[in-house]
């Protein structure tokens, strides 16, 4: 029987994300801040979700993030993160090829910096240099969204990457 080792990821920027543009109460560009805040507003049909920046004065912009199809019936019901570092924070695909292991699936839940899948599993894989990975990823070892990709691939947030560990 088959080992699938299954690993969900949220891999978050280290640097608050800032944007230049203009703030109708400074009267001019300004640099705005993200605050780290974020919020919700329905219209009936549709979920958005806003990150809120601020400039040096202290004034908002809400930059949009994402957008939903609202569902009738349902609630928000608030829930409780715990955050729990992983014991795979560096893989070493010799060590689950020991243990068993023959097929290594990461969903990448949150991505906030797009980047190639090449530099991203090259500093995720303890064991593997990049040029590995390339080999892997053209024999179609490695795969992205259960499709062939090229190495140059960007990765974004929801994408899951499929290894079958030889």
């Amino acid at each position: 029987m088959e080992k699938k080792l299954t690993l969900k990821w949220y891999i978050y920027s280290n640097e608050i994300a800032s944007e230049e543009r203009y703030c109708h109460n400074c009267g001019g560009k300004v640099i705005f801040q993200d605050s780290l805040k974020r919020r919700q507003n329905a219209n009936g049909k549709n979920i958005f979700y806003f990150a809120i920046y601020k400039c040096p004065k202290g004034h908002s912009w809400n930059k949009p993030i994402d957008k939903f199809k609202a569902i009738s019936g349902l609630v928000n019901e608030p829930e409780e993160y715990e955050h729990q570092e992983s014991k795979y924070e560096k893989l070493h695909i010799r060590r689950l090829k020991q243990e068993g292991v023959e097929e290594l699936e990461i969903i990448l839940e949150v991505l906030e910096d797009s980047e190639r899948i090449d530099k991203f599993l090259s500093n995720k894989i303890a064991d593997l240099s990049r040029g590995d990975i390339t080999e892997l990823i053209k024999n179609g070892f490695i795969k992205v969204n259960n499709l062939e990709v090229k190495a140059n691939k960007l990765l974004k947030g929801k994408d899951i990457i499929t290894c079958n560990i030889q």
